[in-house]
C-alpha cells in the first residue's frame, strides 16, 4: 500500500483504511472546505502521483475517472486517474486520493 512521501498535513494517501469521505483530512469549519484542499497533489511511494478531488456522481471501486478541473471534481470515463479501490467505490460528493494511472 503506498503511502505519501511529499510532505504534507492532512489525510493519508492510504485508500484502503476507509479515508474517503467525513473520514479523510479534517473539515474548516469556518470555511466550509475539506483539508487539505481540492486540487492537492503528493507523490506516492509507489511513485504515482495523487491528487484530492471530489466525486460528482458514483464512482465504482478501482475505476477510470475523468478529473475536471478547475473544479476538482471526477466521474468514470476514459481519463488518466484511477479511483481509489474502496468497498461500495466512492459516492457522489465524497473525496478521494485519486492515483495517476500512468507513472
Amino acid at each position: 500500500m503506498a503511502f505519501t512521501i511529499t510532505p504534507s498535513l492532512g489525510a493519508p494517501i492510504s485508500i484502503n483504511d476507509g479515508a474517503i469521505g467525513a473520514a479523510l483530512g479534517y473539515w474548516d469549519t469556518a470555511s466550509g472546505k475539506v483539508s487539505p484542499a481540492l486540487g492537492s497533489i503528493v507523490n506516492g511511494s509507489d511513485g504515482h502521483v495523487y491528487v484530492l478531488a471530489q466525486a460528482s456522481a458514483n464512482v465504482a471501486s478501482n475505476a477510470v475517472v475523468i478529473l475536471t478541473e478547475p473544479a476538482m471534481t471526477f466521474a468514470t470515463g476514459a481519463g488518466a486517474w484511477t479511483a481509489p479501490t474502496v468497498t461500495g467505490g466512492v459516492l457522489s460528493g465524497q473525496v478521494a486520493w485519486l492515483q495517476k494511472t500512468a507513472i
